[in-house]
């Protein structure tokens, strides 16, 4: 990422990432590379979703009263998406898993249309460009600091005890995460 990321060309690129980890996991040839991709994809939305939380949102909400609106409704979108995927990633039945999966996914790629065609219109129009580059170096960091793992339960409000209860909870996850298989 570059000093001059626009914070949207960072979420087109989270887009891209987590159809490209679903549709892997699709065309797998063996259950653990399956697995492999499965794993990705939860780190991929679990810190693409929290990182918004904190930084894009945040930062359209403050702009006006349609920008609250956005945001708050991104943001229920989003504790929908952390049970799905909590549920998705607790799963043990194959064919339940596969189900579940293709239903999550469905759910976020409807999230991810309606975030290309409203949010980040309009994230572009009220957000100056300079803004929105330094967010976009907020974002990044905040994806790093950010749950591996869906936490339901995690508060989306309040950024500083978003923050705080994800910065107790990311070493855990991580820590888990190193027992899990990942792509190359």
């Amino acid at each position: 990422m570059s000093d001059k990321s626009d914070l949207i060309e960072e979420i087109h690129k989270d887009h891209k990432e987590i159809k490209d980890c679903y549709h892997n996991y699709k065309a797998a040839k063996d259950p653990e590379e399956a697995k492999k991709w499965f794993n990705q994809f939860i780190w991929a939305v679990c810190t693409h979703i929290i990182a918004k939380e904190m930084v894009l949102y945040t930062t359209m909400e403050s702009t006006n009263d349609k920008g609250k609106a956005l945001g708050e409704m991104s943001r229920e979108d989003h504790r929908d998406l952390k049970q799905l995927l909590e549920d998705l990633r607790t799963e043990k039945d194959e064919d339940e898993l596969e189900k579940k999966f293709d239903a999550a996914f469905r759910t976020l790629s409807e999230h991810m249309a309606m975030e290309e065609g409203e949010i980040l219109p309009f994230v572009k129009e009220h957000i100056p460009l300079e803004k929105r580059q330094a967010a976009s170096k907020t974002y990044a960091m905040r994806k790093f600091l950010a749950p591996t793992k869906p936490h339901p339960w995690l508060p989306d409000k309040s950024t500083a005890l978003e923050t705080g209860l994800g910065l107790i909870i990311t070493p855990i996850d991580k820590l888990r995460d190193m027992f899990k298989s990942y792509p190359e």
